[in-house]
Formats: structure tokens, C-alpha cells, sequence
């Protein structure tokens, strides 16, 4: 590694990190193999010992829900006391939350062993070199992470598109395309088709595929490549789990209602039947049955933060990352179910590279009150422009503050539109509630 002096706490690997191109702190990108060139993760793991051969792996991708479903597999299986390692993105409130063991993120000296051990194999980037991204450095880190603790099972959460995404180096034994929908056009395609295609580079020959309810055009697309591949395909019903009440439900197939009280809403109702499907695929290759009493541990401790995340004080607040149309509808049908309490206010910020007209009309019908804010100066439009382009709501460019108000004025607040967002506030939630 050249003129770089090796971190010793997560503030300065932060440092270190601004040496190395972060496509999630751009705006604008190419989206191709020059820019994500797998050859360089290859490299990389070649260099470290190939750490990803070594244990099975769950690959999972979508639109939306994808991060949900990697937390809710994880759940069922530790609950098989299976050691699992999982991998997501973006975090919340801190880095080391992308890489987690046994459902926790990894230690502070777990973490600094981890990159003292990738730093010295790289250079930063000095625009003539190949040197590794941000995301293919902490790719290559839960790799080996995983490694050195020996998991039994790793799951894997697509950071962008599934073709040529620094995680699609694995050979996956079970990979998911949890949703599909117009996200990311610029970089994946305008059509459905064209995005199918780019997250199905993720299924893989004679490998278990397992998806949501897809668009009809998408799902056309999913069934060529998965027969194209001769991979067994299993749709996840979203009607195969029914809401049976407050914090319950009915699952096809076990006969009792199961306790559920983080699973909210039809949206995360079906990210949990592609866990379900996965779990049951893991299960058979383990050659173990299905246990009612495993399963029912599993949900009852399942957290899932900044997924219709509730926080009960004065006041109950609602914490949620919905950026799209479609997750934004799914949390407001949410909230009706739960009965979200009166009167509401929306906190909310957006990132520049979605589409907001479509997503401000789903968003305005959850609450009369609407705060626009900016959780982040890199990549968030400005509070003012979404306030234009609704037509109404007030602005305060600072998250905290824009929470304060909803507290000063009574107002139950609704925290979404950007994980920037839920990291910004989560702490101040976790203090107030109680």
C-alpha cells in the first residue's frame, strides 16, 4: 500500500476509506465493467485466500426489501444454532453494522484486525491505478471475516444491480431476487426487462432461485434466465403469510398463529415468505426438518431497524428508509394496519437519484403535516426543492431539529425517505423512548 499509514480506529479507517472511489457518495456514475470490474474483486480475494469458498452462501438482491430479507433469514437461522454471517448495506448508524456474526455487528478489534489484514494489500485510487472501491473493500472484509470465524452460512446482500456487483464473485448455493421494480434507471435500464436482467446475474447454474411476486414483464424475463441456467425456481407466495392480529401471524403450513411483533405491514410480510422459501432451501440441504418451536423464537427476537421501526415515549414515532413508490405505498398501508397514531407529521428526505415526483405523492398521503429535511450534503436534493415540487410542507434543514418541532407540536412523527435519515435520528428515538 502506498503512503497510507494503517488505521487503528474506526474514525481513521473513515479517513483512510476517503482514499478509495465510493459510489454511494456519488450522484452520477457509468454503471459498466470498466468502473465495476469484477476482475478487481477477484484479485482481491485471490490475494486474501480466496475467503469466500468457505463456508455456503445465501446471495439475495431485489429493488426492495432485499436488506429486510438478509435480517429475517439470519433470525430463522441462528435459531437452527447455525453460527451466520451476513452482510448488508448501506448501514444506519454505524459502519461495522454491515458486517454482522450471530446477528450482531462485529467488534471494534474484530473490525480493525479485519482491515489491517485487506489495507496492505491495495493502493488508493490515484486515477491511473485499478485500485478497489469502498464497497469492494468491505466486501472482501466480511469475506474474510466470515472466514476466519468459521460461520456455517453466509448471506450476502447485493449493493447494487447483481451482475456486476462486487458480491457476485461468490459461488452461492442459494441466491433470491427479492422484488423488481423502475429503480436506478440510469445505471440498470429503463425497462423491467433490462433491470431483471442485470439482477438476475446473480442466479447462477443448477443453483436454487428463489423470488417474490414479480411484475408480469420482470417475471418473464427471471423465467427465461432461470431456465436458461437450469435453476430450480420457487415463487414466494406473499399470501402464504396472513396478518392474525396485532404482532401475529398465520403462516401456511404451521399450524398455529406465530408471534411477529417486527414484521409490519404487507411489504415485510413478503420479504419474510422469500425468507421462509430460503430458510426451508437451507434446511432440506442440511437435512433437517422444519421446527414450529425454532421458527417461533426466530420472529418473536427478529429486529429489523428502519423498517417500520416503532418507538413508543410521549409521543410514538415511526422509523422507515421507503425511497421508492412502491415502498413508500407499502408503508402506508402499513401505518393504516397498525393504527399509527393521530395526528402525524412526515419527516423526510430523499437522495437526488430517485424518483421523486412519484414517490413526494405517496409520501404526502401519510400526513398532513409534512417536514422536509436533509439528511445528507452530499447526496440529498435540497428540503426546499422537494417542498416545490409537493407544492406544500415546511422546511428545516436539520433532522434534529425537525424532530424537535414534531415533539413541541404534538405531532407523532413518521421518519423516512433515506437511510441517511433513520441514522441521523435512530439515536435520538432509542433516548426517547421508554
Amino acid at each position: 500500500m502506498v503512503d497510507m499509514k494503517l488505521p487503528t480506529n474506526s474514525a481513521e479507517f473513515s479517513q483512510a476509506l476517503a482514499s478509495f472511489t465510493n459510489y454511494e457518495r456519488l450522484q452520477t456514475f457509468r454503471y459498466d465493467q470498466e468502473n465495476f470490474d469484477l476482475r478487481r474483486m477477484e484479485s482481491l480475494a485471490a490475494a486474501l485466500g480466496n475467503p469466500h469458498r468457505a463456508y455456503p452462501a445465501v446471495h439475495i438482491g431485489g429493488t426492495k426489501g432485499k436488506g429486510c430479507t438478509c435480517l429475517m433469514l439470519e433470525s430463522l437461522l441462528r435459531a437452527e444454532n447455525l453460527q451466520v454471517g451476513t452482510y448488508t448495506s448501506p448501514h444506519i448508524e454505524h459502519l461495522r453494522e454491515r458486517i454482522r456474526i450471530s446477528g450482531k455487528p462485529i467488534s471494534e478489534d474484530s473490525f480493525m484486525q479485519t482491515v489491517n489484514s485487506v489495507l496492505p494489500l491495495v493502493e488508493p485510487a490515484d486515477g491511473e491505478n485499478t485500485s478497489p472501491t469502498f464497497f469492494e473493500l468491505l466486501t472482501a472484509m466480511a469475506m474474510l471475516c466470515f472466514a476466519r470465524r468459521g460461520v456455517d452460512i453466509a448471506i450476502f446482500e447485493v449493493g447494487l444491480g447483481g451482475r456486476l456487483d462486487a458480491t457476485n464473485i461468490l459461488a452461492a448455493r442459494w441466491s433470491a431476487i427479492t422484488s423488481l421494480g423502475l429503480e436506478h434507471t440510469q445505471l440498470l435500464g429503463n425497462t423491467l426487462t433490462a433491470i431483471a436482467r442485470e439482477k438476475a446475474g446473480i442466479v447462477r447454474k443448477e443453483t436454487p432461485l428463489v423470488t417474490g411476486d414479480l411484475p408480469a414483464e420482470a417475471q418473464r424475463e427471471i423465467e427465461r434466465i432461470s431456465a436458461e441456467k437450469n435453476a430450480p425456481w420457487t415463487i414466494a407466495d406473499p399470501a402464504s403469510i396472513v396478518r392474525a392480529g396485532n404482532g401475529l401471524l398465520e403462516i401456511e403450513g404451521i399450524p398455529e398463529a406465530i408471534k411477529a411483533p417486527a414484521v409490519r405491514g404487507p411489504g415485510l410480510r413478503a420479504d419474510l415468505a422469500v425468507a421462509l422459501s430460503l430458510y426451508r432451501s437451507v434446511l432440506e440441504y442440511l437435512d433437517r426438518p422444519l421446527k414450529t418451536e425454532s421458527l417461533r423464537t426466530a420472529l418473536d427476537n427478529l429486529l429489523l431497524p428502519a423498517r417500520v421501526e416503532l418507538f413508543h415515549g410521549q409521543l410514538t414515532s415511526c422509523l422507515d428508509a421507503a425511497h421508492t413508490p412502491e415502498s413508500m405505498q407499502s408503508l402506508r398501508r402499513a401505518l393504516k394496519e397498525i393504527d399509527f397514531p393521530q395526528p402525524r407529521a412526515l419527516i423526510f428526505s430523499l437522495s437526488s437519484d430517485k424518483r421523486r415526483k412519484e414517490v413526494l405523492e405517496e409520501a404526502s398521503a401519510i400526513a398532513d403535516e409534512i417536514i422536509f429535511t436533509r439528511a445528507d450534503e452530499t447526496r440529498s436534493v435540497s428540503p426546499e426543492e422537494l417542498r416545490d415540487t409537493l407544492g406544500r410542507g415546511r422546511v428545516i434543514e436539520d433532522p434534529v431539529e425537525a424532530l424537535e418541532c414534531t415533539r413541541r407540536n404534538g405531532w407523532n412523527p413518521v421518519i423516512t425517505g433515506s437511510f441517511y435519515l433513520a441514522g441521523a435520528l435512530r439515536p435520538h428515538l432509542r433516548k426517547g423512548s421508554g
